[in-house]
């Protein structure tokens, strides 16, 4: 016996595939840009629905918005501390938010990754030692928009890049 969809079997599931397909559509879009800061040379390639902010007086890093309430910042500093890369995770675990969970972490030999939530937000961020650097990449997003920014995310740390140390004029 051979069955048939229904119309309204079928209605449904466009909807779903729809609603599926504009939420991945943001990580897919053709219109990223790169930053690049030209006191370190840290760069990192991100979607347009960004807004980059004022800079910092000291010229490390760049914060950036988007309109739904993720922000992310990209900075570099002269490694002052002395730390491994163990103990600098060590250092940024102690820091993170007060009710901050880490739910994924991973590391190299230079650098690490931790993720996770903090109230009604996911957070992820890249960690790198080098050229006598630290390289810092965090990211914020509502929980409820982890389908769209999740791959969002990805793409930014696959093309977090080190700079060469301090630039001179």
């Amino acid at each position: 016996m051979r069955r048939s969809l229904s119309f309204g079997a079928v209605v449904p599931a466009l909807v779903l595939l729809a609603t599926m397909l504009l939420a991945t559509g943001a990580a897919k879009a053709d219109n990223w840009l790169t930053y690049q800061n030209d006191r370190y040379g840290t760069t990192i390639d991100y979607p347009d629905l960004f807004k980059m902010q004022r800079p910092p007086d000291s010229d490390d890093g760049r914060e950036f918005k988007s309109a739904d309430g993720a922000d992310f910042t990209v900075s570099a500093s002269y490694f002052a501390l002395n730390f491994t890369i163990a103990k600098y995770r060590d250092f940024i675990v102690k820091n993170l938010d007060r009710g901050s969970a880490i739910t994924y972490e991973t590391r190299g030999k230079d650098w690490f990754v931790i993720s996770g939530t903090v109230g009604d937000k996911s957070f992820y961020e890249k960690h790198r030692l080098s050229h006598g650097m630290n390289e810092d990449f965090v990211m914020s997003y509502p929980a409820s928009t982890k389908p769209t920014y999740d791959p969002i995310v990805a793409r930014m740390a696959k093309s977090f890049r080190s700079g060469k140390g301090f630039q001179s004029p």
